[in-house]
């Protein structure tokens, strides 16, 4: 007796093709994050220059 494994086969390439759009997706959020990271390093490092020259130079805050 056998069986046809065709329906079985369509099956798991339509989770392929579902895990590969997952995992566009996932890249895509990825990046997004880490272009946020850089965003906020960035901010991060000009408020430490900012403090560490007003600091500096005698500037008192509030």
């Amino acid at each position: 007796m056998t069986t046809s494994k065709g329906p079985a086969i369509a099956e798991m390439q339509a989770q392929i093709a579902q895990l590969q759009e997952q995992i566009r997706t996932h890249e895509v959020a990825i990046t997004e994050l880490r272009e946020k990271e850089i965003e906020l390093k960035t901010i991060v490092s000009t408020l430490q220059e900012m403090e560490k020259f007003m600091r500096e130079s005698g500037v008192r805050r509030g």
